[in-house]
């Protein structure tokens, strides 16, 4: 990374702590980006060049989850199993999410109550999964990989989901990594039903 990479990533986050601390002093709707470009001292504009809209500010965190996830999945030699790859994914989302719990929980604070940047999450996620989706597609190969794939990155993702909603509901003070690997224990023994035969 340049030293140019290096100061406009510190710009980037000393914009999203700003912003974080607003919106929890004053709440999302009622925080201006003018007011967080002058307690970042920057201008509206540099505010804007990182964060088009208020919203990706708000996800700027869980951005930066999915797209270290997806490197790290891309990051695996070829021939790794697929169940390894999926796991290398659940590490990476856990991890980061350790880095960030404040900003995430935060953020999930504002993504429960605000439905424009609700609506935003969820568009998010989808994107993330189908680029997971092709990666694990892609290795797979043959018949039925792509439905394969969906199915297994559907799963993985759920038992993510399914752990930071436990831990949000823990106000932060749950093991994180101890719910994600309770909810895989439970999916590999096959504790989980799943539909019966269609006719």
């Amino acid at each position: 990374m340049s030293l140019r990479d290096i100061k406009m990533e510190r710009t980037r986050e000393s914009i999203a702590d700003v912003a974080f601390t607003l919106f929890e002093a004053k709440g999302f709707t009622a925080t201006t980006v003018g007011e967080i470009a002058a307690e970042a001292e920057v201008g509206s504009r540099t505010v804007y060049r990182y964060f088009p809209t208020k919203e990706e500010l708000v996800l700027s965190g869980f951005k930066k989850v999915f797209d270290t996830a997806l490197a790290d999945l891309r990051e695996c030699p070829a021939e790794t199993p697929i169940p390894d790859v999926l796991s290398v994914v659940l590490e990476s989302v856990v991890q980061s999410n350790l880095e960030l719990p404040k900003q995430l929980r935060g953020a999930y604070e504002i993504i429960t109550t605000t439905p424009s940047v609700r609506a935003h999450f969820a568009q998010s996620i989808r994107a993330w999964e189908a680029d997971l989706r092709r990666e694990v597609a892609d290795r797979l190969g043959g018949q039925s990989a792509d439905v394969i794939a969906g199915l297994a990155v559907a799963q993985t993702a759920a038992v993510f989901i399914l752990a930071f909603e436990d831990w949000y509901a823990s106000g932060g003070q749950a093991d994180l990594r101890k719910l994600t690997r309770t909810a895989l224990e439970l999916l590999r023994a096959e504790k989980v039903p799943v539909p019966a035969h269609m006719e």
